[in-house]
């Protein structure tokens, strides 16, 4: 079987498990937390991953689903859970948890965010969850692992930390997360091009993609600063996000960074163009309506679940 066709089943696998949850995983109660998560890597071993990963994609998928539904209370029981628990906070052996902590961390920080403030933070659960988010993001601040890669892995961690930082009122955390974001629009270069994702061959137009999600949201949550990133590095993360807009559009387009012929997962211009969500309620591009349309409502585990319902805005009739 090619090796692409084995992740894109994979992939699907994740989805599902994301997705159609039994009925007695759909409640306020927690799974066991996990102390620690080490997968193999995506791409060095894909069955191991998938089977090694199932046990936090379903309690994501579990916050998120109560996060859909309003649910406040759920959202924090489960989530105080993990935390009384320590989860997530001891290192594996692979470089793939450290990933992994990252998204989660994400993805829990923009759960909350969903949620009025006032009424979230003077909750006594919050008050066990905050500690435990920050500490997350200072082991993902931490990564060499993460450091040195200089790709969008390091973006994402960058929204983690920006996200976590906004959540708890944390400037250090939010500088942190920033400097990497900083990083991102500087690599960008000037027809949108990412060259580190250049490299990745028949996957780099999912990878640019993928860069281009985490630098959208720290811009949103920049914004809330008064902080501008759109416009660093001459509207950098603009290049890029026209890049992917003419690419869903019209794939060939991608043709114009490189010849290699590219391989799509089936999420790639799905849920990983949630991007688009807060990039249209801000900016109103004509391209967008028809794209979103087609696809609403957007979900992506690593940023809270239904990011149309919480970061949408209503497109034209």
């Amino acid at each position: 079987m090619k090796l692409w066709i084995r992740f894109t089943a994979i992939g699907v696998s994740i989805v599902f498990t994301c997705l159609a949850q039994p009925a007695a995983a759909r409640t306020c109660e927690a799974p066991p937390a996990l102390t620690s998560v080490d997968p193999p890597g995506f791409y060095q071993d894909a069955g191991g991953y998938s089977e090694a990963i199932k046990p936090l994609h379903a309690f994501i998928a579990q916050v998120n689903k109560a996060a859909d539904e309003r649910d406040q209370d759920c959202v924090l029981d489960l989530l105080a859970s993990w935390a009384r628990g320590n989860a997530l906070l001891t290192m594996g052996a692979n470089y793939q948890g450290d990933f992994e902590r990252s998204w989660a961390g994400t993805d829990f920080a923009m759960v909350l965010l969903r949620f009025p403030a006032a009424s979230m933070k003077a909750d006594p659960r919050f008050q066990q969850i905050k500690p435990w988010l920050i500490r997350m993001a200072e082991e993902t601040r931490d990564a060499d692992r993460i450091n040195h890669l200089g790709n969008n892995l390091v973006y994402w961690a960058g929204l983690d930390l920006m996200s976590i930082g906004t959540l708890t009122d944390r400037a250090d955390l939010v500088e942190a997360g920033l400097s990497r974001a900083r990083q991102g629009i500087r690599d960008i270069g000037p027809h949108g091009e990412l060259d580190r994702e250049l490299k990745r061959g028949e996957r780099a137009l999912h990878y640019h993609n993928f860069a281009l999600t985490p630098l959208v949201f720290c811009a949103e949550l920049a914004s809330r600063r008064k902080i501008d990133l759109y416009a660093e590095n001459n509207g950098a993360i603009h290049r890029l996000a026209a890049v992917i807009i003419r690419a869903v559009k019209d794939e060939r387009s991608f043709g114009a960074l490189t010849q290699v012929p590219q391989q799509l997962f089936p999420w790639t211009f799905q849920g990983d163009l949630a991007w688009m969500e807060p990039y249209y309620a801000r900016f109103h591009s004509p391209d967008l309506p028809p794209i979103l349309r087609a696809r609403r409502p957007l979900n992506n585990p690593r940023l809270g679940g239904n990011v149309t319902a919480s970061w949408g805005a209503p497109l034209p009739g």
